[in-house]
């Protein structure tokens, strides 16, 4: 059972790599070149610290997520819960402290994700939850414990304090919600 959900890394990555090859209007680059790639070696290695904390090989999870936040500024912990086609654009600066992340989300660089105040305990109650789908761009800051809801857009440079709903755009300090018509 721990094995098989070692091997889930691989099958999320190669739906990471099929969305940011959509997203870039390409073909699919492959596996191997896109462990390779600038922008997709950082969520890579993120799979592979998660895989590896999975089955409980949690220190050497460890050390990837702190070789990909020493290569790339990518701080994302072994223990998230991230879905498949995770894109990070432009990989530089990310900050991933939530409580889970849903399928298919993009974040630009810059952005910072996490409780409020200092949690070294990571109690995910105070992360956090992004939904399916949501796009958050170059700047913005979301602190929980706050869910964003699926399909939503959080706005370059905003910050959220506050629930966002399905299918809305957040924009601004702090962030006001205008829902999609």
């Amino acid at each position: 059972m721990g094995n098989r959900n070692f091997h889930s890394w691989h099958q999320l990555f190669r739906a990471d790599i099929l969305r940011f090859s959509l997203l870039s209007g390409g073909k699919e680059i492959g596996f191997l070149r896109g462990a390779f790639h600038p922008r997709t070696l950082p969520v890579l290695w993120m799979r592979v610290a998660c895989g590896l904390y999975q089955v409980n090989y949690k220190r050497l999870g460890a050390l990837f997520s702190l070789a990909n936040l020493f290569f790339f500024r990518v701080e994302i912990p072994a223990r998230a819960v991230i879905g498949p086609g995770f894109v990070l654009p432009h990989p530089q600066g990310v900050i991933v402290g939530s409580a889970r992340i849903g399928a298919n989300v993009t974040l630009f660089q810059n952005t910072t994700i996490g409780a409020r105040n200092f949690d070294g305990a990571y109690d995910l109650s105070l992360r956090p939850v992004i939904e399916d789908d949501v796009v958050v761009g170059v700047g913005a800051v979301i602190l929980g414990p706050v869910t964003v809801g699926k399909g939503a857009t959080i706005s370059a440079n905003s910050l959220v304090l506050h629930d966002v709903p399905a299918g809305a755009t957040a924009m601004g300090v702090p962030a006001q919600c205008r829902v999609k018509s």
